[in-house]
């Protein structure tokens, strides 16, 4: 299981390659290979662990763990690995959209702050006539 921050940190950092190497749009995914055997000097510090002597890279296992969840898929296994189109929309989403993707994921929520919105008029309305 990778943690949600680290998750995020991850895509974010593989967008950011992709983003350097082939600028923005979902054109080029196929084309954008992704190496699960990487430099330790080109891996942010989260995502490689170091214990005495051996360093452990945690890219195989944070990629594997994206592809069970749809955001990338392998070409080669264990070895190359892809954004999705699900997987660079979701790292490519303003807030504004993550937002309205939420809210259109949980229409409940919307009616809770409809439900506030009416009691509070109806309070307001209240106290009002009341004056």
């Amino acid at each position: 299981m990778i943690e949600p921050n680290i998750e995020k940190q991850f895509l974010q950092w593989l967008y950011d390659d992709y983003i350097r190497r082939f600028g923005y749009g979902i054109r080029n995914i196929d084309k954008c290979n992704f190496y699960t055997i990487t430099s330790i000097q080109n891996l942010p510090s989260e995502f490689y662990k170091v214990k005495g002597s051996i360093t452990t890279s945690h890219v195989i296992e944070y990629a594997q763990e994206l592809e069970a969840k749809g955001l990338l898929r392998f070409s080669k296994p264990g070895m190359i690995f892809h954004f999705t189109p699900e997987g660079y929309k979701a790292v490519s989403a303003s807030k504004y959209q993550r937002v309205l993707d939420s809210l259109n994921r949980n229409p409940g929520a919307i009616a809770l702050v409809a439900i506030i919105i009416s009691i509070a008029s109806l309070v307001t309305s209240a106290i009002t006539l009341g004056t």
